[in-house]
């Protein structure tokens, strides 16, 4: 139970495995539940032969008007077409490689590109 209760929105997406109990319910396809968040609620796996992944997200409401197209979310639909036009004239700070596709090494680690520069981060211990 999410303090809160019914002003959050909560959301199930049951996404690995045959089968899912979820309170009294059996739930046989991936899907997505909405859930009320002002009630507890116990998910079982109901094939012990396979793993079941369930995938819990929540929140509050953010109580501003949403717009979206493509990969933009802002407030408006007039921010959604500035984000339209930024991206066309810059296409974000632009790309910096000479191929739309570019697949490096694979034994180069991963990298930040800076003003030119490459920046690697420390080499994780379980990094091979």
């Amino acid at each position: 139970m999410a303090e809160g209760g019914r002003n959050i929105n909560r959301m199930a997406y049951f996404v690995e495995g045959s089968t899912v109990q979820v309170g009294r319910s059996t739930v046989d396809q991936h899907c997505a539940l909405t859930l009320d968040a002002s009630q507890e609620l116990e998910f079982f796996n109901s094939d012990p032969s396979t793993t079941a992944e369930v995938l819990l997200l929540q929140g509050r409401p953010i109580g501003e008007p949403v717009a979206q197209h493509g990969p933009f979310v802002m407030n408006t639909q007039s921010e959604i077409q500035q984000a339209f036009a930024d991206y066309r004239k810059t296409q974000f700070g632009g790309w910096p490689w000479p191929q739309d596709a570019m697949i490096f090494p694979r034994d180069k680690s991963r990298f930040a590109l800076v003003n030119g520069t490459e920046i690697f981060p420390p080499r994780a211990e379980a990094e091979l």
